[in-house]
């Protein structure tokens, strides 16, 4: 009797013509650029919103119909409740908008939303594991050319108040936001620990490549970004638990912390981590750690209009206009709310709850442990970090988690990856 497989069995590769064979490289390799130039939002149109990484997302969407390899279901079993949240979400939005006279605005919203949301995980998502793995790798260079990019105009150059590094000195990065560069080296972080664990990456590579992202981190002086990195490492060895993880995860933590105490090692610290981040760990005062006391009067704020947004939103962008200090709160959750309404934020959760069900259902599928560890340490991560955000449309936001959750679900389609091409060398005789 033939044994049953929790997976379908990876079909034979079969002959394909010459033209169609071209035409599918290069929708690959769009797909590529797509995640190549993610993060760096500085290439971008002034009249609207629009990157270099859109640009070419809609060039490998175009040749993906023309290849008619569209796919329907990107996010596997968890892609009903995905759609639904955000057209709910969206929905609420452009009601809200379309009340209020902010129709335009609630337009540009919803499209953004939809560009970042609903078309990138056509792009990216049940893919082959050799395309998968290729692509989180070109998003790991793209991160590590910004690091190195960073490292140069802050420590060599020593640039200030440019389009790369804030006026006190914090790396804004390609993404020319201190936080966000910060949250998108956060997200890479748990990603590589994941590919190394999963073999897609050596871990000679992988070391390395953790100890620039963390000094990267560093460099952005962002406390949500440290401690967003913390809370994803954690995540990773706990979800992973084994006695020899754990020891080095401790060790590491542990060892870490003593250098900082060493005159010698802490001299060779950013100036701005030691001023906004280092300062308030050793104190244990959070009102030393950048500007956490401001952020809290915006989100009571934000949490006493929300009160009056229970059905319908004050509208997309017109949170500004409804606050006494004229600032949209950073914190996404409040901000839908109170754009949206309560039904805006119930779909955004069920959004997210779509990706949960995806890792959740590869995770019990027997070797998808580390898979659906991948993607639920993103996941987790990005619920995180967007506390401290606004509108999280950028593209930036989006790709790491979806290439995190990206091995969960080829993982359902094809199985473990070393059935495709990480097959063990046969011996010669």
């Amino acid at each position: 009797m033939d044994h049953v497989h929790p997976w379908p069995r990876t079909p034979v590769q079969r002959a394909v013509p010459a033209p169609l064979a071209t035409a599918r490289k290069l929708e690959f390799i769009l797909a590529c650029a797509v995640v190549f130039f993610a993060p760096m939002n500085v290439l971008r149109l002034e009249a609207f919103y629009f990157t270099a990484g859109d640009a070419f997302a809609c060039l490998c969407l175009a040749t993906m119909v023309l290849n008619g390899s569209i796919r329907l279901k990107p996010l596997g079993p968890g892609t009903g409740f995905w759609i639904f949240g955000l057209v709910m979400m969206i929905g609420a939005i452009l009601i809200s908008s379309l009340l209020v006279g902010a129709v335009d605005r609630g337009l540009i919203l919803a499209l953004q939303y939809l560009f970042a949301y609903f078309l990138l995980p056509i792009i990216f998502l049940a893919r082959p594991w050799d395309e998968t793995a290729i692509l989180m790798k070109v998003f790991v260079a793209s991160m590590v050319v910004m690091a190195v990019h960073g490292v140069y105009v802050v420590n060599i150059v020593g640039e200030t108040n440019t389009i790369f590094v804030s006026g006190n000195g914090r790396l804004q990065g390609f993404v020319e936001r201190e936080n966000e560069c910060g949250a998108l080296f956060a997200l890479t972080f748990p990603m590589v620990l994941s590919m190394a664990a999963m073999r897609l990456m050596r871990s000679i590579i992988a070391i390395p490549v953790l100890a620039l992202l963390g000094y990267a981190i560093m460099l952005t002086g962002s406390n949500t970004a440290l401690y967003g990195t913390l809370f994803g490492v954690g995540l990773f060895l706990i979800s992973t638990l084994t006695p020899k993880r754990i020891l080095i995860g401790a060790t590491s933590l542990f060892c870490i912390w003593g250098a900082l105490g060493i005159p010698a090692i802490r001299d060779m610290l950013p100036a701005v981590f030691k001023k906004r981040v280092l300062s308030g760990l050793e104190s244990g005062d959070l009102s030393e750690a950048g500007t956490f006391a401001d952020r809290m009067l915006l989100n009571e704020e934000a949490v006493r209009l929300g009160g009056e947004a229970l059905l319908l939103g004050h509208g997309a962008d017109q949170y500004r206009e409804v606050s006494a200090y004229n600032s949209p709160v950073h914190n996404v959750y409040l901000l839908i709310w109170n754009e949206g309404g309560l039904p805006a934020l119930i779909g955004f959760l069920v959004m997210l709850s779509g990706a949960i069900v995806t890792v959740w259902i590869a995770g019990r599928r027997p070797g998808g442990r580390q898979e659906a560890v991948c993607g639920f340490s993103a996941v987790m991560l990005f619920s995180l970090l967007i506390s401290a955000a606004p509108h999280v449309y950028g593209r930036f936001w989006p790709v790491p988690v979806l290439l995190s959750l990206a091995p969960a679900v080829t993982f359902l389609i094809y199985g473990p990856p070393r059935q495709q091409f990480r097959l063990p060398r046969q011996r010669r005789r």
